[in-house]
């Protein structure tokens, strides 16, 4: 079981919606319009259990932000980040249905998931003090180890 682990498949998944430029595993130092749309993933609190048999599982919840486009910048009308938004937070939503493992054989179960709904914004999707449009996964996910 390792954080690192998780972090790989979730975005291994992510990087295989149509739709998502880019879901590396490392932090990038800036968003580059080029990266856009962008997934990133920050572990959260866990939940660290003794099963038995010697197994042991530890229970996490990963913040999936997706980063579509900047509001409005440069944008005379109507922001078609929105729009662009409502596609991706389905593609995304069906791609982590589709696989509760991801995938990953250090991931025992995907227990429950949450989206924001599309967000113009806000402290979620703020980076270098520019507002995003873009949504929030939040994935509790099951790890076992021996």
């Amino acid at each position: 079981m390792s954080i690192a682990t998780t972090i790989a498949a979730i975005q291994t998944k992510n990087a295989g919606v149509t739709g998502i430029k880019s879901a590396p595993t490392a932090m990038p130092s800036a968003l580059n319009t080029t990266l856009l749309p962008i997934a990133l993933v920050w572990p959260s609190e866990a939940r660290w259990n003794l099963a038995a048999m010697g197994l042991r599982r530890q229970e996490r919840e990963y913040i999936v932000r997706v980063y579509v486009k900047p509001i409005g910048q440069g944008m005379a009308g109507p922001d078609d980040g929105y729009q662009e938004c409502v596609t991706l937070l389905e593609a995304v939503g069906q791609a982590y249905l589709g696989d509760i493992t991801l995938g990953s054989a250090n991931i025992d179960t995907m227990l429950e998931m949450n989206d924001s709904g599309v967000s113009g914004g806000g402290f979620e999707l703020t980076w270098g003090g520019t507002a995003y449009w873009g949504f929030v996964y939040r994935l509790r996910i099951v790890e076992k180890s021996s």
